[in-house]
């Protein structure tokens, strides 16, 4: 059996949102991609943080369960300045393991480029199964 690396399962292209979007919008954007997560991009394009679906939830959490409360939040209010990385010729089971240990369900591959950086592709939970879903070749 040959051994998967990162960049065959990984997609080209990555869903992004501004940092401005509005929060609403952005819970949308993600159920109706069904999407985990979005990258915020900065006015400059820059990959500037996540905002994944326990973003949206805990903004409504601590908006004390009042919709109103949270209409108005941009992503930029409920993202994560950090965006998990991944390099793309690592071994998948690898990639694997560390979505586990930094327990998230999706790592990126960013493409750094005359200072800015911005998602160039995604390994997401979903590829992996899909990956093992599909797998023919028995191991012995």
């Amino acid at each position: 059996m040959t051994i998967k690396l990162v960049r065959d399962l990984m997609r080209i292209g990555v869903t992004t949102c501004p940092a401005d979007t509005l929060l609403v919008d952005a819970a949308r954007l993600l159920l109706c991609e069904g999407l985990e997560s979005l990258v915020v991009l900065d006015e400059n394009g820059h990959a500037a943080g996540l905002l994944g679906r326990r973003e949206v939830v805990t903004a409504y959490g601590l908006s004390g369960a009042k919709i109103e409360a949270i209409d108005t939040h941009t992503v930029a209010d409920a993202m994560r300045p950090d965006i998990p990385e991944v390099p793309p010729d690592i071994p998948a089971t690898a990639a694997a393991q560390i979505m586990l240990d930094r327990n998230v369900r999706e790592l990126y591959l960013l493409h750094h480029d005359g200072g800015i950086s911005w998602p160039a592709a995604v390994l997401r939970f979903e590829d992996i199964l899909h990956y093992l879903a599909t797998v023919t070749e028995v191991v012995e």
